[in-house]
């Protein structure tokens, strides 16, 4: 079995913000997208026959949770391990995603994607997906839109066509030369804003003109978005997400391993090891002659401390920021052990994403 289809592919151009992964993944015909298919489509020729359909319609319906598990599955058969998929437990229906093992140990693996909205955020989210789906069906011939802000007033969907014929009229209105001009002299702060209003949502947005040489051609018409600032980290939200799995099997007889996913730019090491260790936190000694002044973990975090020790069946946890698109660039991981854990784990990961799985110097292209 095949997870993508082996067809003709005539679809160009990148997905919109509401288009189902796994179609766009199997229809496009980009060069790009071709090379993502075969690095997915060879894990997925190495993952059991029986398990393939089920895991295929997950890839339909979940597709970033689906990656991940088939990401897992192919970095630990990499390091040498023999993976059965959904082992049973005595005492429960329940069951983990993998039994890992080799001559020299085994151990469970359970495999969490860290989803950071709610599913509220997340309804939201696809409403404003929907919204920018529409503004890049804005004519974009002389200008891209420079959006400032969205905002819902309500949970109905607003009215594709009246955004759309509301905001090609006003940009009709605009030169784009002399549009330049009073940007090079007034900036960005001194061009009007183009503020489209009704029952249901506000959207507010700038005219970004083209270049002389790209007028008149199809794009889409969003060239930036609102900023968005990070005010704190996720260490808590870390914290929560592995708590959700830590006693999900009851007493295991065997070593147990949570692998985490948190998709992001990059890794954060001091994040991940203050959801895990604690806080950092100064101590000092009150002894005038000798401050002893020392930089330490809170001991609060998911492993707890030597005092209260938590979740001592967990014997560590795997934290990545794995995706399809980075995993030669800047994909990174993580591994740490429970220091209290009932059954220690003597396991090390010391190769990065790229090397393990062989991913080629220009990935994703050939």
């Amino acid at each position: 079995m095949l997870l993508f289809d082996e067809k003709e592919r005539t679809l160009q151009g990148p997905a919109g913000y509401n288009a189902d992964t796994y179609t766009y993944y199997n229809d496009s015909a980009r060069i790009d997208m071709a090379c993502v298919r075969n690095q997915i489509e060879t894990w997925f020729a190495l993952y059991p026959e029986h398990e393939k359909e089920e895991l295929k319609s997950r890839f339909k319906a979940t597709f970033n949770f689906a990656f991940y598990e088939l990401f897992i599955f192919a970095l630990f058969t990499e390091l040498g391990y023999s993976l059965e998929v959904h082992p049973e437990i005595v005492g429960t229906t329940k069951r983990p995603d993998y039994f890992a093992k080799n001559d020299m140990r085994s151990f469970y693996i359970e495999v969490k994607c860290l989803t950071m909205l709610t599913q509220t955020e997340q309804s939201l989210e696809r409403r404003k997906n929907a919204v920018l789906d529409v503004i890049n069906k804005i004519d974009a011939s002389n200008f891209l839109l420079k959006l400032e802000e969205i905002f819902f007033k309500e949970s109905s969907q607003p009215s594709g066509k009246e955004i759309i014929r509301f905001f090609n009229t006003h940009i009709s209105s605009y030169n784009p030369d002399d549009y330049t001009e009073s940007l090079m002299k007034q900036g960005f702060d001194g061009m009007p804003e183009i503020i489209y209003e009704d029952n249901k949502v506000l959207i507010k947005a700038k005219l970004l003109p083209k270049s002389p040489a790209h007028r008149g051609t199809k794009s889409r018409s969003i060239g930036t978005h609102p900023s968005v600032t990070q005010i704190g980290n996720d260490s808590e939200d870390i914290k929560d997400s592995l708590e959700t799995k830590a006693t999900r099997y009851g007493h295991l007889n065997a070593p147990y391993i949570i692998c985490l996913n948190k998709q992001g730019v990059g890794l954060d090491v001091i994040e991940v090891q203050e959801a895990l260790y604690g806080s950092l936190q100064v101590t000092w000694s009150d002894n005038p002659d000798n401050r002893n002044e020392k930089t330490e973990f809170a001991g609060n975090g998911f492993f707890g401390s030597e005092q209260n020790p938590k979740f001592t069946r967990v014997s560590g946890v795997y934290v990545t920021n794995a995706n399809t698109a980075n995993l030669a660039t800047t994909g990174e991981h993580v591994f740490r052990h429970n220091p209290f854990a009932k059954f220690p784990l003597d396991f090390k990961i010391d190769k990065s994403i790229k090397e393990l799985l062989h991913i080629g110097e220009n990935y994703p292209f050939p």
